[in-house]
């Protein structure tokens, strides 16, 4: 059971599924929040009722956001060394938290990703989703000279150090993928990956679904990786960060 660390979820319009996502993660983690993002349906009660201490925003505020609540809330009110980040449709396996969570404890990383991409028999991924992220896996390791073989993922293990950062300006509020992992790199943060499985998410759909929405993804992602990279000044947002503690 993970004692430790506080495990963030972010869920818009997740009622059907969150229940038993919740079920199953009560399993392996003690502390769970779920950001209720402005939800039309029933996520947020369902989630008070399967156990998890729960926030909600007025209004959909997009994932980064939802995270940058779960984040300053954690930050604020608990003394957790740790923080995970979990999807709410049913998507992860919780039996992969543990060993997100050992180079963390260890002091071997700042910053953990779950790829799906490390385990041979993975298959999960729609034929869209493994392309796209493919692309964004080889700009990003060119950008930061480091291989990166999952930087979409959102099963996440982060120290406190890094949930500071993902509370600041920094954060992007939308899409918070492979612009973070360059972020990141740029300051100086230690950024290991993990293998995980994927499962076929519990409901039909995603944030990515459509035409639009993929497209509008692409071209903001890609404006914002530049952005990170070539920025000069993040190692002094660091020490700026780090020295306010």
């Amino acid at each position: 059971m993970i004692e430790d660390a506080l495990v963030i979820i972010p869920a818009f319009n997740e009622a059907a599924v969150i229940g038993d996502t919740l079920a199953e993660l009560k399993k392996f983690a003690s502390r769970i929040l779920v950001i209720d993002d402005g939800s039309q349906d029933d996520t947020g009660l369902r989630a008070r009722e399967a156990g998890a201490e729960t926030l909600r925003h007025s209004a959909n505020l997009g994932y980064g956001a939802a995270l940058k609540t779960g984040f300053s809330y954690g930050l604020r009110y608990s003394k957790v060394s740790f923080f995970l980040t979990f999807d709410a449709d049913g998507q992860h396996d919780p039996a992969f938290l543990e060993p997100l969570m050992n180079p963390l404890r260890k002091n071997e990383s700042d910053y953990l990703i779950g790829s799906r991409f490390l385990m041979s028999d993975d298959s999960s991924a729609p034929a869209a989703r493994k392309i796209g992220s493919k692309i964004f896996s080889v700009a990003t390791s060119a950008l930061i000279g480091q291989r990166i073989t999952d930087p979409t993922s959102g099963m996440l293990g982060l120290t406190r150090k890094i949930a500071k950062v993902f509370t600041s300006k920094l954060f992007p509020l939308d899409f918070p993928d492979a612009d973070v992992v360059i972020m990141l790199s740029r300051m100086g943060y230690r950024i290991q990956e993990m293998p995980v499985r994927m499962r076929p998410a519990r409901r039909p759909g995603s944030m990515h679904s459509g035409v639009l929405k993929p497209a509008y993804y692409l071209a903001k992602m890609s404006v914002s990786m530049v952005h990170f990279a070539l920025r000069l000044d993040l190692k002094q947002k660091r020490r700026e960060m780090e020295s306010a503690d």
